[in-house]
């Protein structure tokens, strides 16, 4: 799953839930755990992973930063769709470092059952999942 759609997940569970802090970080690391099992694309097997990878950085802090200065959330608060998607940073640190490397976070484990599908019905999973998401931040927002 792109980091972008945890999170807008994530931002989406810290407007609908609000508090308190320690109940939405359960929910959101939750959330990233059961998100990777829905089959989905994932842009490191393209041809192309490292400009889909820059866009998809710049779009995860385009929507904290809109969630936080734009629309006046807390830090804390907009903080929560950050830490939705921060699990993903040990995919990035194995993929530097080679695939070889052993990944943190158990839904990326080799054992782990992660979800990939086709690009066509994988990204449109994680498109509707965003505009949902959009559409909970704008109704539940603080």
């Amino acid at each position: 799953m792109w980091v972008v759609t945890h999170v807008f997940v994530g931002l989406a569970i810290a407007a609908l839930v609000g508090g308190p802090w320690w109940l939405l970080v359960l929910l959101v690391v939750a959330s990233h755990v059961l998100m990777d099992l829905i089959p989905h694309y994932d842009y490191t097997v393209s041809r192309h992973p490292v400009g889909y990878g820059v866009l998809d950085f710049a779009g995860s802090l385009a929507a904290f930063l809109v969630c936080w200065l734009a629309l006046g959330w807390p830090l804390w608060l907009a903080s929560m769709g950050l830490l939705s998607g921060a699990p993903d940073w040990d995919v990035l640190i194995a993929t530097l470092r080679g695939d070889h490397a052993r990944k943190w976070f158990p839904s990326h484990w080799s054992s782990f059952p992660h979800g990939s599908s086709g690009p066509l019905w994988g990204i449109s999973v994680q498109v509707v999942l965003m505009a949902v998401s959009i559409a909970a931040i704008a109704y539940a927002g603080p």
